[in-house]
């Protein structure tokens, strides 16, 4: 059963389907816009929309990367299109040189730990006559601190400056659950200002579905791809949808390893006057060789 959260941290998968996001071919102010490509060529997507995927700290970060370089290598999408913005945008590597926020004006982005409902408000201005097309990839909140704990406490990312990773590594599951939980906190309300209740231009994929099973994945991204680039011909070629989904197959088996690895599970419960997660008494599997 799907935990509850008090307050900002309700999670509840929306009433209401969308179906413009599920099924929808390109819209009527998408097909003026492919009229008017020069050339007479078909146009790419990226000249019709601007797309952002977000993404937060442990739940699917990785995935929804990889995901998105995927898509666009398939799309035979140049350098430029591609950009990434990421909260704190510090640089990755003792060089300095990979900065991990580049090409923040790029059509197609994707979002770490840095999209917020306001965030979604000045791109979809500065997105202009274009359309801007979300996706995001959300999970539980509770299972997030406990993958954070046993990911750090492994002493993955030491260069991460938004968990006191050293610290962590020494700390058991209840106080470094705390610590990690604390870090976490401004994430889940960013996640939950934009997912808790998305339009129809905003597409929510739950990690936890997409983990359940293969064919869990497989229909997450074809939802995916249905959303922002309808499940007609105009965008993208039936052999490009192909070609992604199968490509995407590769990243659903390392998914399920992951989560082979890192297994954690701490009920928790929100103080919604301090606003902070404790652990009570264990039903706890300890991580497994992290």
């Amino acid at each position: 059963m799907r935990i509850i959260w008090c307050c900002i941290f309700i999670f509840c998968v929306p009433t209401h389907s969308s179906i413009s996001s599920e099924i929808s071919c390109v819209s009527m102010v998408q097909r003026q816009a492919l009229a008017v490509v020069p050339g007479g060529r078909k146009p790419r997507p990226w000249e019709v929309n601007n797309y952002i995927i977000a993404n937060y700290h442990k739940a699917g970060a990785f995935l929804s990367d990889s995901l998105t370089r995927t898509i666009l290598e398939i799309l035979g999408a140049p350098k430029e299109v591609f950009g990434h913005v990421e909260y704190p945008c510090y640089s990755s590597g003792s060089d300095s040189f990979l900065h991990l926020c580049h090409n923040m004006e790029a059509p197609f982005l994707v979002y770490t730990d840095a999209f917020n409902a306001s965030v979604e408000s000045a791109e979809r201005l500065k997105s202009g006559s274009k359309k801007l097309l979300v996706a995001g990839f959300v999970r539980d909140p509770l299972e997030m601190v406990a993958s954070a704990y046993c990911y750090h406490h492994a002493g993955e990312e030491l260069g991460n400056q938004m968990f006191p990773v050293k610290e962590i590594m020494q700390m058991g599951p209840e106080e470094g659950t705390q610590v990690t939980a604390t870090a976490l906190l401004p994430l889940a309300e960013w996640m939950t200002s934009v997912f808790e209740d998305p339009d129809d231009d905003t597409l929510r994929l739950d990690f936890e579905d997409l983990t359940k099973s293969s064919a869990r994945f497989d229909s997450g991204v074809q939802r995916l791809l249905n959303h922002f680039f309808g499940t007609g011909t105009d965008l993208i070629s039936k052999q490009e949808r192909f070609l992604i989904a199968e490509k995407a197959k590769v990243y659903d088996a390392i998914g399920i390893q992951k989560l082979r690895v890192y297994t954690l599970t701490l009920p928790f419960q929100v103080s919604s006057t301090a606003a902070t997660l404790s652990a009570r008494k264990p039903r706890i599997q300890l991580c497994i060789n992290p």
